[in-house]
């Protein structure tokens, strides 16, 4: 961002009833945000496109789901709820989908997934069984295997509702375990968000 504020308004005159477009040169000003005011009015905008100089672009890293199709373990099977089911590539969050994995015991419960290579891990998106017990989840922590040690991503708080829980990393690792000791672990599909490489400074990950 340049640090500059500058303003291009639309002087009297310039409006016209029916008009569906209008543009603003910037003269190849860089800056971090555009805003949008109107006083004494309401505002209504439909759609705002900026323009931008492709070559100034920083790289966009790509993502990938690392866990999709590959090996799965659990400490336990309970209920034909298999480990293989949470990187079956379904989101399915009502058990009769038969896409959630269940553990047999009400503590010290763990799932894994080894990736195929070391992978940036941007997060570690969790779906939520909803059709019943969802809080179980709830304190579950995800982490990641970096050389010979886990370390910790984060710690699931459970919301009412809510199927889908993003649970960032931003590490390089080979495998993401889940663990739970409040209850059983059950999950509806794990993704590892992936970047093709880990992100620079120019852009956040």
């Amino acid at each position: 961002s340049s640090g500059i504020n500058a303003e291009w308004p639309l002087r009297p005159g310039e409006f016209a009833e029916g008009t569906m477009v209008y543009s603003f040169d910037c003269g190849g000003m860089e800056g971090s945000s555009v805003t949008v005011y109107h006083n004494g009015q309401y505002l209504q905008v439909c759609e705002l496109e900026i323009m931008v100089d492709e070559a100034s672009m920083p790289s966009i890293p790509e993502y990938t789901n690392a866990a999709l199709g590959r090996p799965t373990a659990q400490s336990t099977r309970g209920w034909g709820g298999v480990s293989s089911r949470a990187v079956d590539g379904d989101t399915n969050s009502y058990w009769s989908g038969r896409s959630c994995t269940h553990t047999a015991a009400l503590s010290g419960n763990w799932w894994t997934v080894e990736l195929d290579n070391e992978e940036y891990v941007h997060s570690v998106i969790v779906h939520n069984r909803l059709d019943c017990c969802s809080n179980r989840i709830d304190g579950a922590q995800v982490w990641l295997l970096t050389g010979d040690d886990y370390e910790l991503c984060g710690t699931i708080v459970y919301e009412d509702g809510v199927s889908r829980i993003p649970v960032e990393c931003g590490m390089a690792g080979t495998a993401v375990k889940i663990t739970n000791d409040n209850s059983y672990l059950t999950l509806c599909e794990v993704q590892v968000v992936a970047l093709s490489e880990a992100p620079s400074e120019s852009m956040d990950a």
